[in-house]
C-alpha cells in the first residue's frame, strides 16, 4: 500500500473525542495519576483588562501542547508503523490531536518525521522521582538528546528539594479507555457486561459514558472489540496508576508540589507526568461587585 494512503487512512481511523485525562483541568483531587496542562484561575477585579494576556497565555500553552503530541506521534510511528489500527499508542495520541484540533497537516509532519533517516533519532525516556511533600511522579519524555533532558528534569526537582530515585514500585501501568453508547443502542448495564467481557479490570460509571482501566498489553484489542459492538470510543491511552496516594494538604506544600509540576509540564521535551499527589481542589475566585 502506498505509504501517503496508509498514512492517511491511519490518521482517518482515529478517535475525534478528546481523552479526559488530556483535557485541561484546574488543580484537584481527580487530577491524581496523570498531571496534564491545567488552567490557572485569575483573581482580582479587573478581570477584563486580563483577557489578552490570558488569551497569549492560552496561545502559549495550546503551541506547547501541539509541540508535545507531535514529538509521541513521531516516536510512536518509530516504535510502531503507522498503522494506526496495529499501534495503539499512534492510535491513542492520534485520538488526542485530533482532538485538540490539532491540523491534518501538522499531524502528517510528525509522522513523516519518523520516516526520515536524516532526522536526529527520538528516544522515548522515563524518569523516576521524589518531589516535595514526599510525593512520587513518573515522567514521560521524547528526546533527541538524553543528556539535555535528565539534566533539565533534575534542575526542577533540585529547586524543590526533590530527586531522581525509583518510584515505579508504587505505580502500575494500566491502559484506560473511555466508550459511549454509540450505535449501539445499549444501557449502562449492557456496556459494562461488555466491557467485562472483553477484558475490563475496573469500570467507572460516568453520565452516559464508560471509563474502563485494563492491562496495558489489551488496550488496542479491548478497544477493537468495543468498537466491533458499535460503541464509540471517545479515548484510550497509557496510563500509571498510584497504589496509594499523598494527600498533600500544607498551604506551603501545596504551593511547591504545583510548582514543581508546572515546571515539569513546561519542558520541552515532557509529554506526560504522572503523580501519586492529592491536591485539594481551587475553589473559584469570589465574583467581583
Amino acid at each position: 500500500m502506498h505509504r501517503s494512503v496508509q498514512l492517511a487512512r491511519s490518521i482517518a481511523r482515529s478517535s475525534t473525542i478528546l481523552s479526559p485525562l488530556s483535557q485541561a483541568q484546574p488543580l484537584k483531587s481527580a487530577a491524581v495519576g496523570t498531571w496534564c496542562v491545567h488552567q490557572q484561575r485569575f483573581a482580582g477585579h479587573n478581570k477584563w483588562s486580563k483577557v489578552k494576556h490570558i488569551k497569549g497565555a492560552k496561545d502559549a500553552k495550546k503551541s506547547k501542547l501541539y509541540s508535545k503530541i507531535a514529538l509521541e506521534i513521531t516516536s510512536a510511528v518509530r516504535a510502531g508503523g503507522i498503522d494506526a489500527t496495529n499501534n495503539a499508542r499512534l492510535a491513542s495520541v492520534l485520538n488526542r490531536a485530533k482532538a485538540n484540533n490539532m491540523t491534518k497537516d501538522s499531524i502528517e509532519t510528525a509522522i513523516k518525521k519518523a520516516t526520515d533517516k536524516n532526522r536526529d533519532a527520538l528516544e522515548d525516556v522515563l524518569y523516576e522521582c521524589v518531589g516535595p511533600g514526599g510525593t512520587a511522579l513518573i515522567v514521560e519524555a521524547v528526546t533527541d538528546k538524553k543528556s539535555r533532558t535528565v539534566k533539565e528534569v533534575k534542575e526542577v526537582l533540585n529547586r524543590v528539594g526533590g530527586s531522581v530515585s525509583a518510584v515505579n514500585y508504587l505505580f502500575e501501568k494500566k491502559g484506560k479507555i473511555v466508550f459511549a453508547p454509540g450505535e449501539s443502542g445499549h444501557s449502562l448495564d449492557q456496556m459494562m457486561d461488555a466491557a467485562i467481557d472483553a477484558g475490563a479490570e475496573d469500570i467507572e460509571e460516568e453520565e452516559d459514558m464508560i471509563e474502563i482501566t485494563c492491562d496495558f498489553t489489551d488496550l488496542n484489542n479491548i478497544s477493537k472489540s468495543l468498537t466491533s459492538l458499535q460503541y464509540e470510543v471517545r479515548a484510550m491511552e497509557a496510563t500509571y496508576i498510584p497504589q496509594s496516594t499523598v494527600e498533600v494538604t500544607d498551604p506551603e506544600t501545596i504551593e511547591i508540589v504545583a510548582k514543581c509540576l508546572d515546571d515539569m509540564e513546561n519542558l520541552d521535551d515532557v509529554v506526560k507526568i504522572h503523580t501519586n499527589a492529592v491536591l485539594p481542589e481551587e475553589e473559584d475566585p469570589e465574583p467581583s461587585s
